[in-house]
């Protein structure tokens, strides 16, 4: 009970939904996410592991209307020739919901005074493939698997036809790096810095927990504690990734 009112302070989660329900919850893991200070101290991260860069794209609709309907499409090139896509749905301020495909899995992800329910179906994809969507030279519907071509058209927004999933256009990329925090340094969960850089050139950092839902509130306890030791400072407020990409690629279309 102690971890929990600890957590409570640390991640104030939406009315309506506590700390015991997160620990109860059906989903597969729980993400804590905290945004730090750009200028701030360093995050202790393991050097041995080579620092290479992610790059993700958004497929959408040119206005976006996937995402703004809360479904996202993310191909992620994660190394030489490794790429996977994600199909991924978020309910905002709910512990328990939809599953999905029986493949999927689900995710809360935890943000001061936030919490979202992230149902997601990924698959890896063929780097050939995969190179040749994002340059061009095949359709981006083709990433798809049948799997998840099915379940987004049960996704998509009310009076959108089917055929938009054939004629989906590139976003981005969002450039990332991914750090791990040494377990020595935090016992509970895998802890993770991500350094993230937008098109605008616009950077984010965010550490990041991924824990079972009942050590959950043992996790927040703990993020609290490994910050002050290491008087890392916290951004004020914080927002999703995808949303603050969201955002600006709204933004540049706004200018243009």
């Amino acid at each position: 009970m102690g971890d929990r009112r600890a957590a409570a302070e640390v991640f104030p989660l939406p009315e309506g939904i506590d700390w015991h329900g997160v620990v109860g919850s059906d989903a597969d893991s729980v993400e804590l996410k905290m945004l730090l200070a750009l200028d701030g101290a360093p995050v202790p991260t393991e050097t041995t592991r080579r620092r290479g860069a992610r790059r993700v794209y958004l497929l959408d609709t040119p206005e976006l209307d996937l995402c703004l309907a809360g479904v996202n499409l993310r191909v992620r090139r994660r190394g030489p020739r490794r790429f996977d896509l994600v199909v991924r749905v978020r309910d905002r301020d709910r512990v328990t919901g939809r599953r999905g495909p029986r493949e999927a899995r689900v995710e809360l992800d935890v943000l001061p005074g936030n919490l979202l329910r992230t149902t997601q179906l990924r698959r890896t994809v063929d780097p050939d493939t995969a190179t040749a969507c994002l340059d061009a030279a095949a359709p981006l519907g083709s990433l798809l698997s049948g799997t998840q071509r099915r379940w987004l058209q049960t996704l998509l927004p009310e009076g959108m036809p089917e055929t938009v999933l054939d004629a989906l256009v590139l976003h981005g990329p969002l450039t990332t790096h991914r750090y791990r925090v040494p377990r020595a340094r935090f016992a509970v969960g895998r802890a993770f810095l991500e350094h993230c850089r937008y098109p605008s050139g616009r950077e984010l950092r965010e550490l990041s927990v991924k824990c079972r839902p009942v050590d959950a509130p043992r996790a927040a306890v703990a993020l609290a504690r490994f910050l002050a030791d290491h008087r890392i400072e916290v951004a004020p407020g914080h927002r999703t990734k995808t949303a603050l990409w969201i955002e600006e690629i709204r933004e540049g279309r706004a200018a243009s």
